[in-house]
C-alpha cells in the first residue's frame, strides 16, 4: 500500500507553494523572536500546504544537489531562486535530503527551520548530525552526505570517479567549518595545487574567519601521521598560492605564514632544500602583499636567500679563464679588466657612451600595463572598425570594395554584441544612415540597414543585452533610443518571457527610460490575461504620469489579483484620482488581514487624508490579543505620514492606557506614537511632549525632551 501511495504523482502547483511558503517561514524563524505573529502565520501556511501535501502521499521527500531540490527522479527548476535558496541553506549543512512525514507539527517545523537557519559558527562543536537528533523531530528524517563512502573496494573495476567534485566538496565542507580536516587530510594531499586554487577562487570568500584558511593550509601541508612537512608540501604550497585571486593570495599567505613559524625546527629542514630561487620568490609574494612575518622566519628566509659568493667566482686554467665551458685567452681577459680599459677606448668615445648612460629623456616612460591595454584584441578590433568606417566614406571606393567593406562590417557587428561594444554597433548604423542620406551606394547600404532592423537581429541584440546589459546601461540604452519606437514591442516580449528577476528589473529600467512613447504599447498589453503582464506594464506606467491613461487603469482597481490591483491603486493616488481613493478605502475594509496591511501602507505612503476616519477607527478597535496590538503599530505610522490632528484624541487614549498582560507591544505601540509626533501640528502635541518627559520609557523620554526643544525653538 505504501509503495503505491509513493508512485501517486505529485500536484506540482501545490509542491511548489509548499516549498515556497517552507522557505518563508524558515526565514521569518530566522528573524523573528518565536510568538511573533509573521511567524505563526508563515508557519501555519506552510503547515497547511504539507498537510495538503500529504493527503496524496504520507512522506514528502527533498533531495538536494548543492543549489538544486529534486523530488522522485525530477529536477525542480533550477532558475527559481526559492528553491535554490532552499537547497543551499540545507546543503550547507551537508543536508543530502529531508524526508517530512505524516503527523508533522508546527513545533516541529519552526524547531527544523530554527536549526537550519543558524550560521555554521553559532552551532555547538559537536557534530550536526547528532545536534539535529537531539531536538527528536520524529517526522523530519534527515540523510546526512557521509564522506566516510567515497572508497574503492578492492578486486572491482569501476570507472573513473568525479573525483574533482568530491575534492572540491571536501575543500568547501572545511572552509565552512561544517566538515573537520581529521581523517581526510591525506585526500586534501592529494589535490594538485592548480586545481585547489581553482576550487577556492570559484568559491564566494565573505565572512571567512582565520580558521578557515589555516585548517586548509595545515591539512595541505601536514600529513595526519606527522607533524613535520617537507620540501616538497612547501613547494605545492608556494604553486598553490600563486594560482589564487588577488583577494585571496593575501588570505591564504597570511595563513602560510602561521602555519609555517609554528613549527621552526620543519620550516628549516624544508626550506633548505628549497631553492634560493624559490626563496626569492615567496619573499617577493610576501613583499608584494606588504606583510609583516615574524622575525625568526624573516631571518631564515634573508638568510637562506643569500647567493653564496664563492659559487659565482671563475674557474683559471693556466693563463685562461674558464667561464661558461668557453675559454678566454689572457689578451681578452686583460681587456675586460677595469685597470685596461682605456688602452683599448680612447676617452673621447668613453665620453660619448657616458653621455648615453647620463641621458633621461623627457618622455614619460610607457608602462606595460599601457601596452598591453593598447595591444589587446578588443582595441585592435575597434581600432580596424574605426578604419573601415572611414573607407566607407571615401569618395573612392569601387562597388566591389564597397561590399567587401560592408561584410567586413558584419562580421563585426556580431563579435560586438557578444562583448558588450554597444558604442561600436551604435557608429556603424549611424555610418550607414549618413551614407544612405548621402545616396553612397544606396542599394547596398539600404540593403545593410535593412539587416539590421529585422526583428531576427533585433531579438539578437535583446539576448545580448540580457548577458551584458546591466554592465552596460548608458551604451545600451544610446542604442535603444536609435532603435526608437521600433525597439519597444521586442522589449515587452522579452520582459513577459524572462524567467530572471534581475534581468527584468533591467529591462523595465530601459523601458521606463522611453517616458510616454510607452503608453501605446503598454496599454495594449494591459489586455494579456495573464496577471503579470498586466502589474508590470501598470508598473511601467506608473512612471508616465499621464492623465490620458486614467480610463484604462480604474478597472484594474478591483483585479481579483491584489499585486495587480495594487499597481493600478498607486498609479491612482499619484495621479489624485478618486477610483485609487476609494480602493484605499475597499481595501481598508477587507477581511483579509494581507489586504488591509495594503491598505494602511498605502494611505501612509500616498498620505490619503480622506480615509483617516477609517484608521481612526482601527486604531480604537479594542483588541483581545498581543497580536492586535501588534497588527496597530503600522495605523499609528500611516496616521502619523498622513499628519492630521483628528488622529491625536485617540492617541492620547493609547498613551494614557496601560495593560498588564502585554505591556512590551503596548510599549512599542506609544513608542511608534511619539517616534511620528514630530509631523503633526507643533502646537497640538504640547500635552505629549510634557507627559512623555516624565515616562519611564527610555526612548520616549529622549524624544518627548528633543520635541520639547523643537517647540520652544
Amino acid at each position: 500500500m505504501s509503495e503505491q501511495s509513493e508512485k501517486v504523482p505529485i500536484d506540482a502547483r501545490l509542491l511548489s507553494d509548499a516549498i515556497i511558503e517552507l522557505n518563508i517561514s524558515r526565514r521569518n524563524v530566522s528573524i523573528y523572536p518565536p510568538n511573533h505573529p509573521s511567524v505563526d502565520r508563515s508557519l501555519s501556511r506552510a503547515f497547511e500546504l504539507m498537510q495538503k501535501l500529504f493527503e496524496l502521499r504520507p512522506e514528502i521527500t527533498l533531495a538536494v544537489a548543492k543549489d538544486t531540490l529534486i523530488i522522485d527522479d525530477y529536477y525542480l527548476e533550477k532558475k527559481n531562486p526559492v528553491y535554490r535558496e532552499f537547497a543551499l541553506q540545507l546543503s550547507g549543512l551537508n543536508i543530502a535530503s529531508v524526508s517530512f512525514i505524516t503527523g508533522l507539527t508546527k513545533e516541529e517545523l519552526y524547531e527544523f527551520h530554527r536549526f537550519i537557519s543558524a550560521k555554521v559558527g553559532d552551532l555547538p562543536q559537536e557534530p550536526v548530525q547528532e545536534q539535529l537528533r537531539k531536538l527528536n523531530l520524529i517526522h523530519i528524517r534527515t540523510v546526512f552526505i557521509d564522506y566516510g563512502a567515497f572508497a574503492f573496494e578492492e578486486g572491482k573495476t569501476q570507472k573513473e570517479p568525479p573525483k574533482e567534485e568530491i575534492w572540491e566538496r571536501y575543500v568547501y565542507g572545511m572552509l565552512e567549518g561544517t566538515l573537520q580536516p581529521d581523517g581526510i587530510s591525506e585526500d586534501i594531499r592529494e589535490i594538485p595545487p592548480e586545481m585547489l586554487a581553482r576550487f577556492l577562487n570559484k568559491n564566494p570568500s565573505v565572512d571567512l574567519k582565520e580558521e578557515s584558511y589555516d585548517r586548509v593550509i595545515t591539512s595541505y601541508i601536514r600529513r595526519s601521521s606527522d607533524s613535520v612537512f617537507s620540501s616538497g608540501d612547501l613547494r605545492r604550497l608556494l604553486d598553490f598560492i600563486n594560482g589564487l585571486k588577488p583577494d585571496l593570495k593575501k588570505q591564504f599567505l597570511s595563513s602560510t605564514v602561521r602555519t609555517v613559524s609554528s613549527d621552526m625546527d620543519s620550516a628549516y629542514k624544508a626550506l633548505s632544500a628549497v631553492s634560493v630561487d624559490e626563496i626569492i620568490q615567496l619573499l617577493g609574494t610576501i613583499n608584494e602583499q606588504k606583510m609583516i612575518i615574524p622575525d625568526a622566519l624573516k631571518n631564515l628566509l634573508d638568510k637562506l636567500s643569500d647567493l653564496p659568493q664563492t659559487g659565482l667566482e671563475n674557474v683559471m686554467f693556466g693563463d685562461s679563464m674558464l667561464v661558461d665551458d668557453i675559454f678566454l685567452s689572457p689578451d681578452i681577459v686583460n681587456l675586460l679588466g677595469a685597470g685596461d680599459l682605456e688602452s683599448y677606448i680612447d676617452k673621447s668615445y668613453q665620453s660619448d657612451i657616458q653621455k648615453l648612460l647620463n641621458f633621461k629623456s623627457d618622455i614619460a616612460p610607457i608602462g606595460m600595463k599601457e601596452l598591453e591595454r593598447e595591444y589587446s584584441d578588443d582595441i585592435i578590433e575597434k581600432d580596424f572598425n574605426r578604419t573601415i568606417l572611414e573607407l566607407l566614406s571615401l569618395p573612392i571606393l569601387t562597388v566591389e570594395e564597397y561590399q567587401l567593406l560592408i561584410g567586413m562590417i558584419k562580421e563585426q557587428v556580431d563579435q560586438f554584441l557578444w562583448t558588450g561594444q554597444y558604442e561600436q554597433v551604435l557608429q556603424i548604423l549611424r555610418v550607414l544612415k549618413l551614407n544612405a542620406e548621402k545616396n553612397v551606394f544606396l542599394d547596398i547600404t539600404s540593403e545593410a540597414i535593412r539587416s539590421y532592423d529585422t526583428p531576427e537581429f533585433i531579438g539578437t541584440l535583446i539576448e545580448s543585452f540580457k548577458i551584458l546589459g546591466r554592465q552596460m546601461r548608458e551604451e545600451a540604452w544610446n542604442l535603444c533610443e536609435y532603435y526608437g519606437d521600433r525597439i519597444i514591442s521586442p522589449l515587452v516580449d522579452a520582459l513577459i518571457t524572462e524567467d530572471s528577476q534581475i534581468i527584468r528589473r533591467f529591462i523595465v529600467g530601459i523601458l521606463k527610460q522611453f517616458g510616454n512613447r510607452i503608453i501605446p504599447e503598454a496599454v495594449k498589453r494591459l489586455g494579456d490575461s495573464r496577471w503579470f503582464v498586466k502589474r508590470n506594464m501598470l508598473y511601467i506606467l506608473g512612471e508616465c504620469s499621464s492623465e490620458e491613461v486614467l480610463p484604462y487603469i480604474r478597472p484594474y482597481c478591483r483585479h481579483e489579483n491584489r499585486k495587480v490591483s495594487y499597481e493600478a491603486v498607486k498609479y491612482l493616488l499619484n495621479a489624485g484620482d478618486g477610483y485609487g481613493i476609494a480602493a484605499v478605502r475597499d481595501y481598508l475594509g477587507s477581511e483579509f488581514r494581507e489586504t488591509v496591511e495594503q491598505g494602511i501602507a498605502l494611505a501612509g505612503t500616498y498620505r490619503v487624508r480622506e480615509v483617516v476616519p477609517e484608521l481612526i477607527q482601527m486604531l480604537r478597535k479594542r483588541g483581545i490579543g498581543g497580536a492586535d496590538l501588534y497588527d496597530k503599530i503600522p495605523v499609528v505610522k500611516a496616521l502619523g505620514e498622513i499628519g492630521d490632528p483628528r488622529a491625536l484624541d485617540a492617541l492620547r487614549e493609547i498613551i494614557s492606557g496601560k495593560s498588564i498582560l502585554f505591556k512590551g507591544v503596548t510599549e512599542k505601540l506609544k513608542e511608534e506614537i511619539y517616534r511620528t509626533l514630530k509631523n503633526y501640528p507643533s502646537g497640538d502635541i504640547r500635552d505629549f511632549v510634557e507627559e512623555g518627559a516624565k515616562s519611564k520609557n527610555d526612548y520616549i523620554r529622549s524624544e518627548s525632551l528633543r520635541l520639547g526643544r523643537t517647540l520652544t525653538d
